[in-house]
């Protein structure tokens, strides 16, 4: 940018017209000081990035494409203001030039009486009138108009011959009318004011070469014509005063947000929070982003309020540096906390172990609410630890939806092996050892969903009692089997440690409640005598107390079955 900035100054500095191109000039100006403001700033603030890492970076030095553009854009203005000088010379040359010729033309006028020599002088006079430049704008309607007047009376002082004067006169008409035609086009065209002023001079050039018209026409010509002249001089004149307008509107604008700035900056003092500076930093972003949108003022009154307005931006942020330095010393206790937590996320992101690394992770998110804020750095820190929490639990859910997907599957995959265990038809010589391969390939599919698991190892269960019911097998061995198949259907849920020792206190309470029970009836039987009418109580209490005995060491053997996790 700084170098096509730079180009495209010299580029304007080596045209040949360096007065029209100002505006040119002005906003390659405007745009290099735009840039340079905006660079300084963003290598500021990497500076200050750089500086809270511990790291250094290598700054560029813009003083020196501040001077060498100031340099070709001081280069300019001299180019420029010695153009202005030449041009007021050359238009106050021109102007002597064009009064010395209206005297001669006077003279010729009042004094030729021949009409070779008349017409010689007059077209001397002409010739070099055509030959010299601009003179001043002040200037330029008052000599036209008595140049114009002369020629008149040369034109109307000479007697030439009838059929050539009545020819030409006619034909200047036809000449006039179709300039008055160019001008009144002109005045409703919409080309450039410039343009405008440019083929304005040649157009009243060129009527003023046109030699004379019938007296009759020439009221009727010579009024259109300084109508259509005064018109375009209007619209040019009106043109710049809605510029000057426009301009004055710009400069008011400009020190209304000056003005606003600087209310700003004197406000600021060491009791603003950081909310505070993140908020005074977006409307100092809003004046200069404003700024930008207004056009120029006055080129006397543009350079002027751009450095106050520039002054008091670098004095915010000069303000707002000091503040994140003193800040950034209260802060560092809670950085050096957060990123201790980040490396700890760090290190758990990428465990499979989901349900305690889903525990830590939620741990560690209640300890980061706990921490105070980081000042300026908390976003970036909140960022980088958010992105690792993310990228944890996104994975968790998608490993979540495909092992929802694989229990779904399971279960479809277990009914159907419970349906086809219900039409087997099983031999009196089917074996415990079947019986266990046919219950080790059911658990085998796999796990299903938790509020499933209980209701489709009750029907699996049911079936094989049911099935083995009547077959070599014994009843204690089939409910070994049926209790197998429920442990090893729990070590295959995720929680299965949780279960296996519920199931396991389970067991122990059952078991101590029956032990308690058969003690009890023991203990109340040596309050009985032996008697005729009590040998059948005695029978019947023993009798159960057996059963009791048989189903404890039942629990025993399944609490044995329990795995130790």
């Amino acid at each position: 940018m700084k170098n096509e900035l730079l180009d495209k100054l010299n580029v304007l500095i080596s045209e040949e017209d360096l007065i029209s191109n100002i505006r040119e000039v002005n906003q390659v100006k405007f745009d290099f000081d735009d840039w340079l403001l905006k660079a300084e700033g963003k290598q500021q603030v990497a500076q200050l990035k750089a500086k809270d890492a511990g790291k250094e970076i290598k700054l560029e030095d813009f003083s020196i494409y501040k001077e060498q553009f100031y340099l070709s854009y001081s280069k300019y203005k001299e180019l420029r203001k010695k153009q202005i000088e030449i041009k007021n010379q050359l238009e106050e040359e021109n102007l002597k030039q064009k009064n010395a010729l209206i005297g001669e033309l006077k003279s010729v006028v009042e004094n030729e009486e021949n009409i070779g020599s008349a017409f010689k002088s007059f077209n001397t006079i002409q010739e070099t009138w055509k030959k010299i430049g601009d003179i001043p704008r002040s200037k330029r309607d008052g000599i036209q108009k008595e140049y114009s007047r002369l020629r008149e009376m040369f034109f109307y002082n000479i007697n030439i011959y009838r059929e050539i004067k009545e020819h030409d006169y006619k034909r200047n008409a036809q000449l006039k009318e179709k300039v008055i035609f160019n001008l009144q086009t002109l005045r409703n065209s919409e080309t450039q004011i410039r343009e405008i002023e440019k083929t304005l001079r040649l157009l009243q050039d060129e009527w003023e070469d046109i030699g004379p018209v019938n007296n009759q026409d020439w009221d009727s010509l010579k009024t259109s014509y300084w109508e259509a002249v005064r018109s375009i001089y209007d619209k040019i004149n009106k043109h710049y005063d809605e510029y000057r307008q426009i301009q004055n509107e710009n400069l008011k604008n400009k020190r209304n947000i000056i003005e606003s700035l600087r209310e700003l900056v004197q406000k600021l003092g060491p009791e603003e929070s950081l909310k505070d500076w993140n908020t005074y930093t977006n409307e100092v972003k809003n004046f200069q982003a404003e700024w930008k949108k207004i056009g120029f003022a006055s080129k006397k009154e543009n350079d002027k309020i751009w450095k106050e307005f520039r002054a008091l931006c670098n004095d915010f942020f000069a303000l707002r540096k000091e503040f994140f330095k003193s800040r950034d010393k209260l802060d560092q206790k809670s950085r050096n906390d957060k990123k201790t937590l980040i490396e700890k996320a760090k290190q758990l992101k990428d465990s499979e172990d989901w349900s305690a690394t889903t525990k830590e992770f939620i741990q560690i998110q209640k300890e980061w609410k706990t921490v105070p804020n980081a000042g300026r750095y908390e976003r970036a820190l909140w960022e980088e630890f958010r992105s690792i929490c993310d990228a944890f639990f996104n994975r968790k859910e998608e490993i979540s939806k495909e092992h929802k997907k694989s229990l779904e599957d399971n279960l479809k995959a277990k009914k159907k092996a419970i349906d086809a265990f219900k039409k087997k038809k099983l031999t009196p010589d089917f074996t415990e050892q079947d019986a266990k391969e046919e219950i080790a390939s059911f658990v085998s599919i796999g796990p299903v969903k938790k509020d499933q698991a209980n209701q489709i190892l009750t029907e699996y269960s049911n079936v094989i009692k049911d099935k083995l019911k009547g077959l070599k097998i014994k009843s204690e061995q089939i409910d070994l089997m049926v209790y197998q198949l429920k442990i090893d259907s729990y070590a295959l849920m995720e929680n299965k440690i949780d279960i296996f020792f519920r199931e396991k206190n389970a067991l122990k309470k059952k078991i101590s409640s029956l032990e308690n029970e058969v003690f009890q009836a023991e203990n109340n039987l040596g309050y009985f005598s032996i008697s005729k009418g009590s040998e059948k109580l005695f029978e019947q209490i023993n009798k159960k107390n057996d059963d009791i005995k048989g189903e404890i060491a039942l629990l025993k053997r399944q609490i044995k079955m329990i795995p130790n996790e």
